[in-house]
């Protein structure tokens, strides 16, 4: 077969011409060319392809034909050969561009802020910070074990999340790099039976616990010292406790779920922690105070969230009430805080610092001991699962207006009595 000449290439019409040994000119119904060798790998027939002509000239194409031919000898695929090259001229990627697919993953499961922020703080610079711009094929068991020893012990119930997640980063990598780099990891650096070589042990299992609750009889003296401070996050705390949502519909809530003049907070779904049991978004009677707290905000209006954060277009940090609390209970300028000293909001049970989760503990309470209202109420007004499958299968009601009275009552129990210290009360409208 007579082979192929740079005169016949030009003039090629639509169809496969061959220059001989598999190297063929294809053309397309276009006009369009290109470079083709046709080989066997164990009895499978393939097209490898050489590029396009006239980028590729008859001259470069044999070259490139006779290069893959070598390979062939050698018992590689061209075709195969090429990919673990391409695979291997991409950069590695570090711990932090895994981490960042991982945390994203995570992220996307939960609606909890809480959980959310934990995976970005756990793969970031607060723990991880040592691992992140080391190729993550190169980090040892060593380095891993460096990163997890300062909380292994001291901060239980962080290395028991620090610790699976870094395994999870390493986990990932390992696919990526087998099958986009051409790199495989003969064992995952955070391999449990190394970390108890080096002497780790499994961290002390914990118990959750009651998260700490102020007394419902501060609940006065609390607000007063709430308002006290013209601050964001003051305001969402006050309307946190004077709803009894979860921390996170506060952070997340937006003014679209609003109806002032109704006097009704709808929390979709995506923001209730019992969604599981719920099939619509849950309505919240809001008192007098509650309405004024949002319309107050609503002067200031910046984003689409009630109670923005610093970063823009975001809500308040999951830490924001943390750092609102341990303000409102460190010790005034130029005093020195007594050895034993507890925290001036503090549990009585516990001596520890109040939550802000801890303020749903401090209604159940009052309206378990101080108010006259049904049971069934009271476990509406907590978002509770009320009844067995049967009888939730049959009610028709969320008890509204009765739950109405209920959150009217608590916020005027909160309210600051005229003997409280100095409040600096949000202006009401006539």
């Amino acid at each position: 077969m007579a082979r192929l000449t740079e005169r016949g290439v030009q003039t090629a019409k639509p169809g496969r011409h061959s220059d001989g040994d598999g190297l063929h000119l294809v053309v397309g119904e276009t006009g369009r060319k290109k470079w083709v060798l046709r080989y066997q790998v164990a009895g499978v027939r393939k097209d490898k392809g050489l590029g396009a002509y006239p980028t590729v000239g008859l001259k470069d194409a044999r070259e490139r034909a006779s290069e893959a031919r070598k390979l062939l000898a050698r018992g590689f695929d061209p075709i195969e050969a090429d990919r673990a090259a391409r695979k291997a001229a991409k950069p590695v990627p570090t711990f932090r561009e895994i981490a960042k697919l991982v945390i994203e993953d995570a992220q996307s499961k939960s609606v909890n802020a809480k959980v959310r922020y934990q995976w970005e703080r756990h793969l970031g610079p607060a723990y991880s910070g040592p691992l992140l711009d080391r190729p993550v094929h190169e980090i040892t068991a060593l380095e891993v074990a460096a990163v997890l020893r300062p909380v292994w012990r001291s901060k239980p119930e962080v290395a028991r999340k620090l610790y699976p997640a870094i395994r999870r980063v390493f986990d990932r990598a390992r696919v990526i790099l087998r099958d986009e780099h051409g790199i495989r990891m003969p064992e995952n650096p955070a391999r449990w039976d190394d970390l108890k070589a080096m002497g780790f042990e499994t961290p002390k299992e914990l118990t959750k616990g009651n998260y700490p609750s102020l007394p419902h009889g501060k609940m006065p003296q609390f607000i007063a010292a709430l308002r006290a401070r013209e601050a964001t996050t003051a305001h969402a705390l006050e309307l946190l406790i004077l709803t009894n949502v979860r921390t996170n519909a506060i952070l997340q809530a937006k003014w679209s779920e609003f109806d002032l003049e109704k006097a009704i907070w709808t929390i979709p779904l995506v923001n209730l922690k019992d969604r599981e049991h719920r099939k619509d978004s849950f309505e919240i009677p809001l008192s007098l105070r509650a309405v004024e707290i949002v319309r107050e905000m609503e002067k200031a209006r910046v984003s689409s969230h009630v109670f923005p954060g610093q970063r823009k277009g975001q809500p308040l940090s999951n830490m924001a009430f943390l750092t609102l609390l341990k303000r409102m209970n460190a010790t005034p300028r130029g005093e020195k805080p007594a050895p034993d000293a507890k925290p001036r909001w503090h549990d009585p049970a516990s001596g520890r610092a109040i939550t802000a989760h801890g303020f749903r503990a401090t209604f159940k309470t009052w309206a378990e001991e101080v108010a006259t209202f049904p049971h069934t109420v009271i476990e509406h007004a907590m978002g509770h699962k009320v009844g067995g499958k049967v009888e939730r299968a049959y009610t028709r009601t969320t008890l509204l207006d009765m739950r109405r009275k209920l959150m009217d009552a608590w916020a005027s129990y909160c309210e600051p009595k005229a003997t409280d210290e100095k409040v600096t009360p949000l202006r009401r409208k006539g």
